[in-house]
């Protein structure tokens, strides 16, 4: 089979958006336990929209929130950290450098000024655009305020106490945001804005797993979203009950998959379970379509680190997240039974078909290599606003029966309640955050809003 037609279920799913590829993620099967992060992150309330957005971008690892010093003095060797992943943020706008490389302090108290003043200096060190109006007689305390940044006045802001992580933290985000908004660059995304009358959709493909790069995105698909009155997306992944989902994906009956399939199928489950260095009851208790799912995912349960962030980094989650920050109304086009039934009602020798397939990847050693292949290309396209690109690449990955299961009936109700969206009365306007194979792929939403007779037009 020719390199560009091995398209990997992990791709597909990641880009059509399934309830399931979620799920078996990191919230069912004890193979990614160790990868859950703690359920108590330090974050205070006044930081957790501005580090909704910094802890996306790359620049401080996660696990600060969780090893008790993150609203604690910062170090100089955290300072040095933050300072690197910042200014590697940075390099990607383009701007040449002054001097290659930048020192920091390292007194054992590192005060609020000592974090503004070397955020600064970040910033300066590159030769900006005017549009950045770096004044070189301000202050570097003085431009901050100025642009954002630092926020409060001087006689508050208390600049000879020792900055916590939590500060140092905002402070570097915020720099990060208003470096790439003035620079006009971001993620350009996967978005379309769809019309009728007064009432007007923005349609933004998403990834569920995601990329640091993806981050920030255009100004124009946050001002999209901030100006929505609510926010659709096929099911709410953090507020949903998922029971009704475990239950769909285990047996009941107290047989197990070895009852279920022939005797050379589970042989074949064995011998992967081996190479990937798992138990062989692993997923004894689950059905074949559960299984395959998660197996599809083990590339990123090897590395926890890269599945964390690529969680993280999803495009579902960062928006359902924010919603709940913002208080904006969050409503299902689909819901949890709707794609849990997708998957359960698949004939049981279907669902043997397909775990095959996916044991055959494992066990010739193509499986996860080219699921890592795929969905970072399918991530370069989303970045690069390149819907052409993943169109195309979707053309050779939807050919198969379990691929077709993703697309096509569910398009046409989607359309159908976005089109009674756009048919409201008054003004109204909705962010609509689906898989982006719905909106990409030929004759599925968006053809079928344009059929309607509805304005459609690409963003970027």
């Amino acid at each position: 089979m020719p390199e560009q037609k091995r398209w990997s279920k992990l791709t597909r799913w990641a880009t059509a958006g399934m309830l399931s590829f979620s799920i078996l993620l990191g919230n069912v099967f004890p193979v990614h336990a160790e990868t859950a992060a703690p359920a108590a992150p330090q974050i205070s309330q006044w930081s957790v929209k501005t580090l909704h957005e910094g802890e996306k971008y790359g620049i401080y690892p996660i696990n600060w929130y969780y090893d008790g010093s993150f609203q604690k003095a910062i170090t100089p060797d955290k300072l040095k950290t933050l300072m690197e992943g910042t200014a590697t943020k940075l390099d990607k706008l383009g701007f040449k450098k002054k001097v290659a490389s930048l020192s920091f302090p390292t007194d054992k108290v590192i005060t609020r000024e000592t974090v503004i003043t070397s955020l600064h200096k970040l910033l300066a060190n590159y030769e900006l655009p005017k549009a950045f109006d770096m004044d070189a007689d301000m202050e570097p305390i003085d431009y901050l305020q100025k642009k954002g940044i630092v926020k409060g006045t001087k006689a508050g802001l208390e600049l000879d106490k020792p900055s916590t992580v939590e500060h140092a933290a905002v402070m570097a985000s915020r720099l990060v945001e208003f470096a790439y908004d003035v620079a006009g660059v971001g993620a350009e995304g996967l978005m379309w804005k769809v019309t009728n009358d007064k009432n007007t959709l923005y349609l933004l493909g998403s990834v569920h797993l995601g990329l640091t790069d993806m981050y920030p995105m255009q100004k124009s698909i946050r001002e999209a979203f901030d100006a929505s009155d609510n926010l659709w997306v096929e099911l709410d992944m953090l507020n949903g009950d998922m029971s009704y989902f475990n239950e769909k994906m285990q047996y009941s009956d107290g047989t197990t998959i070895k009852d279920h399939v022939s005797k050379e199928t589970y042989e074949k489950l064995q011998k992967a379970l081996t190479k990937l260095d798992l138990q062989g009851n692993a997923f004894d208790g689950f059905k074949p379509f559960a299984i395959s799912t998660s197996l599809s995912t083990l590339g990123y349960a090897q590395n926890p680190e890269a599945y964390q962030m690529a969680m993280l980094t999803g495009i579902d989650n960062y928006f359902i997240t924010k919603a709940m920050l913002t208080g904006k109304p969050i409503h299902e086009l689909e819901g949890i039974k709707l794609q849990a039934d997708l998957f359960a009602n698949v004939p049981p020798a279907q669902q043997e078909k397909e775990l095959n397939a996916m044991l055959d990847s494992i066990l010739t050693g193509n499986g996860i290599k080219e699921s890592e292949e795929s969905l970072k290309k399918m991530q370069l396209d989303w970045i690069e606003g390149d819907a052409e690109g993943l169109a195309k690449l979707l053309e050779i990955g939807f050919e198969d029966e379990a691929s077709k299961r993703l697309i096509g009936e569910r398009d046409k109700n989607m359309a159908l309640k976005l089109a009674k969206l756009l048919e409201k009365e008054g003004e109204n306007t909705s962010f609509v955050v689906v898989g982006a194979a719905h909106y990409v792929t030929k004759g599925m939403v968006v053809d079928l809003l344009k059929e309607k007779g509805y304005t459609v037009q690409y963003l970027q």
